[in-house]
C-alpha cells in the first residue's frame, strides 16, 4: 500500500493506493478552521451522550402544564406524547424507523434497549407488542465514560444532574410499562437481568472507551439477535477495506472513536455473534442541521 498525507494549515489531504484501488480523503482541523465552522454553524446543541447539561439552580416557577414541563428540560429524542405534543428532541428518529426494518410484531419477545436516554426505542419496542422491555442507562454523570481529567473539571452543578427525567415524563404520558434500570453496559451480565430475545443499542459505541467490551456484554445476554446502529466515517474506507478506527481520545463531545463501516461490522462479529448483516446505511443529522452523518444499521445473530 502507498500512503501519503499533506497538510497546509487546517487542510489535510491523504492519498492512498494499493492493488484494490486508490482513494483521496480531505479533512479540516485546527483552531482557525474550527472557529470558522462554529461561526457558520452557530451554537451547537449539547453532546448526545454526555447528558450532564448545566441546569439553572432554580426555575422561576414550577411548570404548571405538560407543555411547560416538556419545555423545561433538554431532550435527546423526539417522542410523540399524543394530543399533538412532541418533545423537541435533538434527533427525530420517527421518519427513520422504516429503515431499521424492525418486525411489525414483537409479541412475546423480551427486549433490552442499551443507552436508552429518553426511551424512544424502548417505547417503540413496547408499541410493537414486546412482552417486556428493559431500558438500560446511567443515573449520574460520574458514571459516564469521560476522560478522568474532564470529569475532574466538572462543576458540582454538572455532577448533580440526575439522568432519566425525560424518560420518566414520557413513560407517564404514554402509560408505558417499560422498566428503566441504572446499569453501566460494562456491568451488564445475565445474572443481573437475565437473557433477552432482542438487544438494541443505538449511537453510543463511539462515545465509550471500550466498545468491544460493551458489545461482548450485549452478546452474552442475547438469545436471538441484536440491532446495532452507529455513525461511521466513509473516509476511513479508502484503505483497501481494512477495518480501521481513528482514536479521538474522548475529548470532543466525549467521542472516543471514528469507525469505518468495516471496523464497525468486524467489532460486532468479534463480540460473539455468529453472523452480522448490514441492514442499511443512510445519512441523517441533528434537528435543523444538515444530514451530514453516515449511519449504519446492523443485525447481529447469535
Amino acid at each position: 500500500m502507498v500512503y501519503k498525507s499533506f497538510r497546509l494549515g487546517g487542510l489535510k489531504l491523504s492519498v492512498n493506493a494499493d492493488r484494490a484501488g486508490a482513494g483521496v480523503a480531505i479533512s479540516f482541523s485546527g483552531g482557525a478552521w474550527n472557529s470558522f465552522v462554529n461561526k457558520v454553524r452557530g451554537p451547537r446543541p449539547p453532546a448526545a451522550d454526555a447528558q450532564a447539561q448545566t441546569m439553572p439552580a432554580a426555575a422561576a416557577k414550577a411548570p404548571s402544564t405538560l407543555e411547560e414541563e416538556v419545555a423545561s428540560q433538554y431532550w435527546y429524542h423526539t417522542i410523540d406524547l399524543g394530543n399533538g405534543l412532541r418533545t423537541p428532541g435533538q434527533f427525530d428518529h420517527g421518519p427513520l424507523i422504516d429503515r431499521y426494518q424492525l418486525p411489525t410484531s414483537l409479541a412475546g419477545k423480551r427486549v433490552l434497549d442499551v443507552a436508552t436516554f429518553d426511551g424512544f426505542w424502548a417505547f417503540e419496542f413496547e408499541r410493537r407488542g414486546a412482552a417486556e422491555v428493559i431500558a438500560l442507562d446511567l443515573d449520574k454523570p460520574a458514571d459516564l465514560d469521560w476522560q478522568p481529567a474532564l470529569l475532574a473539571r466538572a462543576t458540582p452543578e454538572q455532577l448533580a444532574v440526575r439522568f432519566g427525567k425525560g424518560f420518566e415524563l414520557a413513560k407517564r404520558e404514554l402509560k408505558s410499562k417499560v422498566q428503566r434500570v441504572a446499569c453501566n453496559v460494562y456491568d451488564l451480565h445475565p445474572d443481573k437481568f437475565g437473557m433477552f430475545d432482542i438487544v438494541h443499542a443505538g449511537d453510543f459505541l463511539l462515545h465509550i472507551n471500550s466498545p468491544v467490551k460493551a458489545l461482548q456484554n450485549m452478546a452474552h445476554v442475547c438469545r436471538e439477535y441484536a440491532i446495532i446502529s452507529d455513525v461511521y466515517f466513509p473516509e476511513l474506507e479508502h484503505f483497501g477495506g481494512m477495518p480501521l478506527m481513528e482514536y479521538r481520545g474522548g475529548r470532543d463531545d466525549v467521542t472516543w472513536w471514528r469507525f469505518s463501516l468495516a471496523a464497525l461490522q468486524q467489532m460486532v462479529k468479534d463480540a460473539g455473534f455468529s453472523r452480522v448483516e448490514l441492514v442499511t446505511t443512510f445519512r441523517y443529522g441533528q434537528r435543523n442541521m444538515p444530514e451530514n452523518m453516515h449511519h449504519a444499521v446492523l443485525k447481529a445473530y447469535k
